[in-house]
C-alpha cells in the first residue's frame, strides 16, 4: 500500500525589509513561496496553498501595485504551481483539493491553474477576503481565488480525508480565518504553519508582524503550534523560512 506523502514545491521568492513582516527586525529577508502537495494513499491529491499568480512573472506591480511598494519578486514561468506539478508528473487539472492557509496574494495566486479542485477554507477567512475595504487595500483580491471552484467553508478543526491523516487546524490571528495543516506521515507528524509562524526565530521569541487581524489571537495560535511541537512531537515547517527551506529535499518523492 502506498504511503501518505508530502512534497514541497518552490513557487518563487519574495524579498522585503525584515521590519515590514516582523516588527523590530532589521535588514532584508528573502521569503520562499511554497506550495505543498499531499498525496494520499487513495491516490487523491491536495495542495496546501498555490503560490504566486502567473502575472507576477512581470513583477509584483503587474498585479498588485500597492504590494509592490513592499515586495520584490523572483518568479518565472517555471515557478508556477502548475509547472512545479508537471515537473513531478502531476497534472494540475487532476488535483482534487486545495486547502488554503489564508487568502493573501502569495498563498492563493496559482488557484486559476488548478481549476478542478475543491477549495477548503475557514469560513471566517472566506468572509474576510470579500470585505470591500480589505479588497480596496489589496489585502485580498477575489480574482485570485473566487473563480467558480467548489468551495467548502469549514469552521474549526477539519479532517480532510475523514481518516485522521490530514487535518486542518485553525490558527487565526494573522488573518481572521488562518489555518495550518497537520499531515500525519509514517515518519512522524508534520504541521505546515502557514503565516502563523514565518520562520524559526519568530516562534522561539514569539515575534509578531506589524500588521494582522488580532495579535493576541495570533500569539495564542503560535503557542498552540509550539505545544504541538514540544508535547505532541510534531515537526513544524514554517511559512517563509529560507534556512529551513534550503535544507528540505525538493524531490518528487518528498517526505513520507
Amino acid at each position: 500500500m502506498s504511503k501518505l506523502r508530502l512534497v514541497p514545491l518552490e513557487c518563487g521568492w519574495l524579498s522585503t525589509s525584515a521590519s515590514s513582516v516582523v516588527a523590530g527586525l532589521t535588514g532584508n529577508v528573502n521569503l520562499p513561496i511554497p506550495s505543498w502537495l499531499v498525496i494520499h494513499p487513495s491516490g487523491q491529491t491536495l495542495l496546501f496553498d498555490t503560490g504566486l499568480h502567473q502575472d507576477l512573472v512581470g513583477g509584483v506591480a503587474a498585479r498588485y501595485p500597492l504590494m509592490a511598494r513592499q515586495f520584490e519578486s523572483t518568479f518565472n514561468s517555471e515557478d508556477t504551481v502548475s509547472s512545479r506539478l508537471a515537473n513531478i508528473q502531476i497534472d494540475s487539472l487532476s488535483v482534487d483539493k486545495i486547502v488554503f492557509s489564508h487568502l493573501h496574494f502569495d498563498h492563493c495566486g496559482g488557484t486559476g491553474l488548478i481549476p478542478n479542485a475543491q477549495i477548503i477554507v475557514q469560513r471566517a477567512e472566506w468572509e474576510s477576503a470579500h470585505h470591500p475595504k480589505l479588497i480596496e487595500h489589496e489585502v485580498y483580491n477575489p480574482a485570485d481565488f473566487d473563480l467558480g471552484h467548489d468551495v467548502l467553508q469549514v469552521e474549526g478543526l477539519h479532517d480532510v480525508f475523514s481518516d485522521g491523516s490530514v487535518l486542518c487546524i485553525p490558527t487565526p490571528g494573522h488573518t481572521a480565518g488562518h489555518q495550518s495543516l497537520r499531515v500525519n506521515l509514517e515518519s512522524g507528524p508534520i504541521v505546515l504553519t502557514g503565516d502563523c509562524v514565518y520562520w524559526q526565530e519568530v516562534l522561539e521569541k514569539m515575534l509578531l508582524p506589524p500588521f494582522g487581524f488580532d495579535h493576541e489571537m495570533q500569539l495564542s495560535s503560535m503557542r498552540h503550534l509550539k505545544s504541538l511541537q514540544d508535547i505532541d512531537g510534531c515537526r513544524l515547517l514554517f511559512g517563509h523560512d529560507q534556512a529551513q527551506w534550503e535544507q528540505l529535499e525538493l524531490s518528487p518523492m518528498g517526505l513520507s
